[in-house]
């Protein structure tokens, strides 16, 4: 049970890589791949790092 748990999250984090690096060469070209790579890998961690917003508030007036 353990093994093929593992070897289920070992492939399901294989193909999101393998998806994240072809989507980077399918928009950006294969010039400068590398150099795409990491700034697309630091636009995807600025984007997972903020929080969802928040819901506004309320206010106290109703319009009345």
């Amino acid at each position: 049970m353990l093994t093929s748990l593992l070897a289920f999250t070992i492939r399901i984090a294989l193909v999101a890589v393998m998806t994240f690096l072809f989507v980077v060469l399918f928009e950006h070209g294969p010039a400068n791949y590398l150099e795409n790579i990491q700034g697309d890998f630091t636009k995807l961690i600025q984007f997972a790092s903020h929080s969802a917003p928040s819901a506004p508030e309320k206010s106290s007036n109703r319009g009345t």
